[in-house]
């Protein structure tokens, strides 16, 4: 087919994602129920916007352990008949609705191995009750039990990613409460505990919003029956799972810990082949257990004030490199580690400000050194467990994409953003695309040493295989000794919708919608679609848009031949948003045939990605396509001297040129204002006319100026398209040398 092509300049308004109308929004808010029993098969309707024209559900479990056959589907719902394997595993993971338009969001839903039943059934135990939080509503359930029995009880509805809170209240026959739970350590708001009934009869156990708030989309599992109460970190599915099976649930905490995702080589730490060692760590003769280097060790404060001391041997001038982790574990701790060597002097400490805690150390000298964990408040519990990974070299990047769900037609690409995050020294890193049907590609498979960011592509080629796959990106480095990683490149799925504040700023995400399950943030789900009947390139990857000022930048537009049907532009980014908004700081419009970015007032200066998106409706089929460009926002102009650096004798002079860079929208004069230096003299104010580049400046040493260096700051001023704008700043440095010594 042919492909008449079309050179367009569009205007580009930046909307809020949640106004943009352009660009449909496949999203899902609740399932009912939300959860599937392993081994059976459950008809689940998903509840959301964009709905119609269902065809599957991708997992982020591994292939074939759940399967969909579509029921119904309209705009406002889809409904399957869910199969899940009976040798699926148990807990919390992604689930998303393909339709013929494209992926839907990523939701949490729950694979059960209790009995499923919905909210209003008989509570007997085992057995998982599903059901809505209602406003100002309690829902109670009879529980008939003997005296002495011993029960758990589990509220999985926060860890759904919904800002809900769970209570569970349970009263004896007379009414009284007995059992009252909130919040339990690394379940966030969630809660788990295990019971123990000391009079037989007729219980009522009841669930409701802690806050007494409702939504069709606040849902909640409880979960009775005679699993352990261990702490999450047991459950092999760090922060939102649970024990899958009653073999595992009855591991200690300390041997059940999930195994890190991260492919290192390297020793055990767990293991305690050493007896303990004196050693005076902190404060006081302490007990440390003798560890190796490589190594990962997990543990559990188990006690408020527990403080655990591992030591191992250094050679002199050996480096090693240390991480402690326990909030990606669904860990309440706040972990506080202190690198001392044998005598108790203190070589390095650290806390996790940032969810994790980096040291690096080189021994002085050859022998002893110890490490202590503890939490820094003295907290302490079964749920406070921590890992500590000690390696030789230095740990591996870390790289985050900023998609997870794309919709790739066939003979088209769609971008990958990723930011890298470096520990180390710059190395390259290499990218691996990990279980692609054949005809997927990814480009550019390698990242430069010093790069921070890249924009890659996933291409479908004609032979890809129409619909649903399930891919990782695995980051390959390379260190100096040889030591090599392989780390699966992370996502963030946003599973509910992030709240925006009245400057338009996007508010941090809850816990619920951080830790997710790595089965789920590690992975990338892809839909294969027919070809698209239309192309798009931005043949300007990066645009310069001075505030107050707007720039124009082409879009090149290719359509199929037969294709006449409109198409409709958005974009979202960095400070994008509606031009309605009164605090709006950028906007852009679109035309059929031209455009432009636009600054307002409070726009901040700084380089941001932009992704636009173009829409297009085909036989019944919409297609959206999306490019990026980097927008970077700037003032309208930049001031230096040449030279930047003088040196004066006191009582002598010299001349610089005060220069003006422009954007090549504004030719405008600039008033320069220079602050007083005492010993310098030079002009309070110069200006530099409309269109010209510069001015020349005398500046004179006063003779009774002392030896030193002299930093001459400016603040200059102009008006930019009916605005004043401002630029501070250094503008030169000069130099007055000591005076030569006599001979």
């Amino acid at each position: 087919m042919s492909f008449p092509i079309d050179h367009f300049r569009f205007v580009l308004v930046f909307a809020v994602l949640a106004q943009v109308t352009a660009r449909a929004d496949i999203f899902v808010e609740h399932a009912e129920p939300p959860v599937a029993q392993i081994g059976k098969t459950t008809r689940v309707t998903f509840v959301g916007h964009e709905l119609d024209a269902a065809l599957d559900v991708w997992t982020s479990l591994p292939a074939g352990k759940v399967t969909a056959k579509p029921v119904e589907s309209r705009s406002d719902r889809a409904t399957f008949d869910v199969t899940v394997a009976t040798d699926a595993p148990a807990g919390l993971c992604g689930i998303r609705v393909a339709t013929r338009n494209g992926l839907s969001n990523a939701h949490l839903f729950q694979i059960e191995d209790l009995p499923v039943r919905p909210a209003g059934a008989t509570l007997e135990p085992p057995v998982a009750i599903w059901g809505h939080f209602r406003e100002a509503e309690v829902d109670r359930f009879p529980l008939n039990v003997k005296a002495g029995q011993r029960l758990s009880f589990e509220v999985i509805a926060n860890r759904f990613g919904k800002d809900a809170d769970a209570l569970v209240t349970i009263r004896d026959p007379h009414g009284k409460i007995v059992a009252q739970r909130d919040n339990d350590p690394g379940l966030m708001f969630d809660c788990r505990f295990e019971h123990e009934f000391r009079e037989a009869g007729m219980h009522i156990v009841e669930v409701r919003e802690a806050r007494y708030r409702g939504s069709e989309h606040f849902q909640y599992v409880l979960r009775v029956g005679a699993f352990p109460a261990i702490p999450p970190m047991a459950a092999g599915n760090a922060g939102i799972g649970r024990a899958p099976d009653e073999k595992r649930a009855q591991a200690s905490a300390l041997a059940a810990l999930p195994a890190t995702t991260l492919a290192f080589n390297v020793s055990p730490l767990r293991a305690n082949p050493f007896a303990p060692l004196d050693m005076f760590l902190l404060t006081g003769k302490t007990q440390a257990t003798l560890a190796r280097v490589p190594g990962e060790l997990h543990g559990v404060l188990a006690r408020p004030g527990d403080k655990h001391a591992f030591a191992f041997e250094l050679a002199k001038g050996q480096s090693i490199h240390v991480r402690a982790e326990a909030k990606w574990l669904g860990s309440p701790a706040d972990l506080e580690v202190v690198l001392t060597d044998r005598v108790g002097r203190e070589q390095r400490r650290g806390t996790d400000a940032n969810d994790e805690i980096n040291l690096e150390f080189t021994a002085p000298a050859a022998g002893l050194y110890g490490l202590t964990v503890r939490d820094q408040l003295h907290d302490g519990g079964q749920a406070f467990a921590y890992r500590v990974t000690v390696r030789d070299a230095p740990f591996p990047p870390r790289l985050v994409a900023e998609v997870e769900g794309l919709n790739i037609p066939q003979g088209s690409y769609q971008p990958i953003p990723i930011l890298v995050t470096r520990t180390g020294p710059a190395t390259p890193i290499r990218l691996k695309l990990v279980g692609a049907p054949p005809g997927l590609r990814l480009t550019p498979t390698e990242i430069g040493e010093k790069d921070t960011a890249i924009v890659c592509r996933l291409e479908a080629d004609a032979t890809a295989p129409l619909g649903l796959a399930t891919i990782q990106i695995l980051s390959e480095t390379t260190t100096a000794n040889g030591h090599g990683d392989n780390i699966p490149v992370r996502t963030k799925p946003l599973i509910d919708r992030q709240l925006i504040n009245v400057d338009l700023i996007p508010i941090a995400l809850r816990e619920d919608q951080k830790r997710l399950p790595a089965s789920l943030a590690e992975r990338f789900a892809v839909q294969v679609t027919p070809p698209a009947p239309f192309e798009i390139e931005l043949p300007e990857q990066s645009v310069t848009l001075a505030r107050y000022q707007h720039a124009e930048f082409p879009i090149k537009t290719t359509r199929r031949a037969g294709f006449t049907d409109p198409i409709a532009f958005a974009a979202k980014g960095g400070q994008l948003a509606d031009k309605a908004e009164g605090r709006t700081r950028v906007y852009a419009e679109f035309t059929p045939t031209t455009g432009s970015i636009h600054s307002r007032i409070l726009a901040n200066i700084g380089k941001t990605r932009v992704e636009v998106s173009a829409t297009g409706m085909h036989e019944g089929r919409r297609t959206t396509l999306i490019r990026t460009f980097e927008l970077n926002l700037t003032t309208a102009f930049a001031i230096a001297s040449e030279p930047a650096k003088v040196t004066l004798m006191p009582g002598t002079a010299t001349r610089v040129r005060v220069t003006a860079t422009r954007v090549k929208t504004f030719d405008g004069a600039m008033t320069v204002r220079l602050a007083p230096v005492n010993g310098l003299v030079f002009p309070e104010t110069v200006t530099i006319p409309k269109g010209q580049d510069g001015v020349d400046v005398d500046v004179k040493a006063a003779p009774d100026i002392n030896p030193g260096r002299y930093n001459v700051q400016h603040h200059t001023m102009a008006t930019v398209c009916g605005f004043e704008e401002e630029v501070r700043g250094q503008l030169l440095e000069a130099e007055v040398p000591p005076p030569a010594k006599k001979k």
